[in-house]
């Protein structure tokens, strides 16, 4: 096995650097690079042990998604969180960080002592938190009062000293009202994920007033539960009370049970009713037609979050507050009127 004289050699430095820059000690950034690279090439394994026995740190960061007990878990279900994790492992991987996940419930009684355990337990040096769900969420104050390196997702509500990387939800929401009714959708529904959820209620929320703002008005209005099951059931209730010109759904996966309900009936997207989708993942391009939809850009926000996080550790930064706008992708479902056999973007897609 290699040693840390061993990387020292290849990179041209002295061990005593080769420890600081593994271990997030005061190494520039191209001297870290250079270690790195030789490490990865010596196939160099750290002693953990050692390093926290050294460094008082574990060179470890935590990526915890929070779910709803009386929800579908879409951790599981779906691909979304997969393209978070990826950019986390980037960073991670980068930096010389180990990455530790978890899914825990808003509604388990023992999560703030669960909290408690991973700031007490020297283990996990900082964390990347989900929380899905509007909830008081009272390990924050743990987590602050602790001075403990941490970093949420979209928590705006939280107060301005809460750590966050703010997702645009909103902003995501206004930009589906205004492509569509640009589009010459008028009358629209919705088809969102639980009202508690917060990506939900927020981007329902910018819909709602840019709607306003642009003369459209929501005419139906449906909840599901992110899957697309869920997106098909409700397409089928809105559908029974007549269709609008167009549906805007939470995200891809309803947005493609809403189409192949559509088919079902033998409704044209995009010519009798417009769907845009909201995401991006991996289903947006594998519907017939292929949908608009807004990309939240879920690779950069875990980047982001994760490279915010091992800044705190190594006390780089003191507070983190960012936001990720999220981006358009056009394809053809949101053109209104047009059939899908002869439908193509109005500017480039992805």
């Amino acid at each position: 096995m290699a040693t840390l004289k061993d990387v020292a050699a290849l990179a041209g430095v002295s061990t005593a650097t080769v420890s600081l820059a593994l271990n997030g000690g005061p190494v520039n950034a191209k001297t870290r690079q250079l270690v790195l690279k030789a490490a990865k090439q010596l196939h160099y394994v750290p002693n953990r042990i050692g390093q926290m026995l050294t460094t008082g740190r574990s060179n470890m960061i935590g990526l915890i998604i929070l779910t709803g007990s009386e929800f579908p878990d879409i951790v599981r279900k779906t691909s979304l969180f997969y393209y978070l994790m990826e950019g986390v492992l980037a960073v991670a991987d980068k930096e010389g960080f180990g990455v530790s996940f978890a899914v825990k419930s808003h509604d388990d009684p023992l999560l703030p002592q669960y909290f408690a355990e991973i700031i007490g337990s020297g283990t996990i040096d900082g964390i990347a938190v989900i929380p899905q769900f509007a909830r008081e969420y009272r390990f924050t104050n743990l987590l602050q009062e602790a001075n403990y390196p941490y970093v949420l997702l979209r928590p705006s509500r939280f107060g301005i000293d809460a750590n966050h990387v703010d997702m645009g939800n909103f902003e995501g929401g206004k930009m589906v009202a205004e492509l569509l009714v640009d589009s010459g959708a008028r009358r629209i529904g919705i088809i969102n994920g639980p009202s508690s959820h917060v990506d939900a209620i927020e981007r329902e929320r910018g819909f709602g007033e840019a709607l306003l703002d642009r003369g459209g008005m929501i005419v139906a209005r449906q909840y599901g539960e992110f899957t697309i099951e869920s997106g098909h059931a409700a397409m089928r209730k809105i559908a029974e009370r007549g269709l609008p010109e167009a549906v805007f759904c939470g995200n891809d996966y309803m947005a493609a049970g809403a189409l192949r309900f559509l088919r079902s009936i033998g409704a044209n997207c995009p010519k009798d009713i417009a769907i845009v989708g909201y995401d991006n993942n991996d289903v947006a391009i594998a519907t017939d037609p292929q949908l608009t939809t807004v990309d939240n850009r879920f690779f950069d926000l875990g980047y982001i979050m994760a490279d915010e996080v091992i800044g705190l550790i190594r006390g780089n930064t003191s507070h983190v507050a960012r936001v990720v706008l999220p981006e358009m992708k056009l394809r053809e479902s949101h053109l209104f009127g047009r059939s899908s056999a002869n439908a193509q973007p109005t500017s480039a897609s992805a």
